[in-house]
């Protein structure tokens, strides 16, 4: 299995002298990698404990050290491609829809956000704010996820001229802060964000739910699960993340393992430096869990989710790879369609994503439908 990207690959292997650079490294066993980046003196710019990974500086020598290990799964560049959320739009077919998500309101269970210009700037649509670990009441993200998810969807891309806005730049937010600083959460503060959403649906017009998130499934009974189904009994859309736990088979992360709600995988789309991509070169990324889920097919669908660019908790921007960055897209396309659609159950929005879905590699249980494209809502 090919564990470090084919790009960043050639690079180490055609460099004739040792170079550093920061790359992310996902693994099965957290403490296993820590103790051997510890003995082996390599640097750890950043825990991203919600993504199972680090981002760490490496040369030639430890990344192929690193990449040999049994519990390492993954290894991507963060410095050398850059991917643009523009390109993103073209893969999906909605640039020049003339459809914004407007009106449409847009709940993120996460980290928090941060009053970023993209969301702020002209019209503050960041409409509501509640944390449910620090009952802090004005918005804030101490970890920066969250921040990021919600720029995917719902940024307006205003310091960066459009280039870095997000699938509906005009959808409302609604934030709920229910995972902590380290991007962590208990099932009591997920249910709480849920039980608010239930309670509150109609005062703030919520019309879809984005849980780029996941925990360990507990069967039929899980109440994560649950709590999701209840959301879209109640004519809410729930879009969430498959994990990050591929590529084996049934690693689908929970909500995701539920039959009714959207459940979104990652692929990567291979794109030029110049934004330029091919849908024959488009690969499920290694990383996006994969199903079957109580022998059904999931995920869902798949969307681009490797070094993507998006709104930065400190300001400007970031890249970031994850189911976590392939969800908050679908769910922006949920957004444009409420908006042209705005009476579509979450059922019809469903089948109509699938019906508009065309398959990579024909592998159900890695890409489900496959990538989806609404050129025409």
């Amino acid at each position: 299995m090919q564990k470090i990207d084919k790009k960043l690959l050639n690079f180490v292997i055609l460099s004739k002298k040792e170079c550093i650079f920061d790359c992310v490294v996902y693994y099965s066993n957290k403490s296993k990698i820590q103790d051997f980046f510890y003995k082996n003196n390599i640097e750890v710019v950043k825990d991203l404990d919600f993504l199972d990974a680090f981002i760490v500086r490496f040369n030639s020598t430890n990344i192929l050290k690193v990449a040999s290990l049994n519990y390492v799964y993954f290894i991507s560049s963060v410095s050398n491609v850059f991917a643009l959320m523009d390109v993103s739009k073209n893969i999906l077919g909605i640039n020049n829809l003339g459809y914004t998500g407007k009106g449409v309101s847009i709940a993120y269970i996460d980290t928090g956000i941060n009053q970023h210009l993209d969301f702020c700037l002209k019209r503050n649509r960041i409409i509501k704010f509640c944390d449910f670990v620090n009952g802090v009441k004005t918005p804030y993200d101490d970890n920066g996820h969250g921040t990021f998810v919600s720029g995917v969807a719902s940024g307006a891309g205003t310091i960066s001229n459009g280039k870095y806005g997000g699938i509906a730049p005009g959808s409302n937010i609604i934030s709920l802060k229910a995972l902590n600083e380290k991007g962590e959460a208990n099932a009591v503060t997920i249910l709480e964000s849920m039980d608010w959403i239930y309670s509150n649906k109609t005062k703030y017009n919520i019309d879809i739910v984005c849980m780029s998130f996941g925990s360990e499934p507990l069967g039929s009974f899980d109440p994560i699960m649950k709590g999701a189904e209840k959301l879209w009994q109640s004519g809410i859309v729930v879009v969430c993340a498959a994990g990050n736990s591929g590529p084996q088979r049934e690693t689908i992360k929970s909500p995701g393992i539920s039959k009714r709600i959207i459940t979104v995988g990652g692929f990567d789309d291979k794109r030029e430096l110049d934004g330029t991509f091919s849908f024959d070169k488009f690969e499920v990324a290694d990383f996006s869990s994969r199903g079957p889920a109580f022998g059904r097919i999931k995920p869902d669908l798949i969307a681009p989710s490797v070094n993507i660019t998006s709104c930065n908790s400190h300001g400007e921007y970031k890249q970031m790879s994850g189911t976590s960055v392939a969800t908050p897209m679908v769910a922006g396309l949920v957004a444009i369609i409420k908006e042209k659609y705005p009476n579509s159950t979450p059922d019809q929005i469903k089948r109509y994503l699938l019906h508009n879905a065309k398959s990579i590699r024909n592998i159900n249980y890695a890409e489900g439908y496959g990538v989806v494209n609404i050129t025409h809502p």
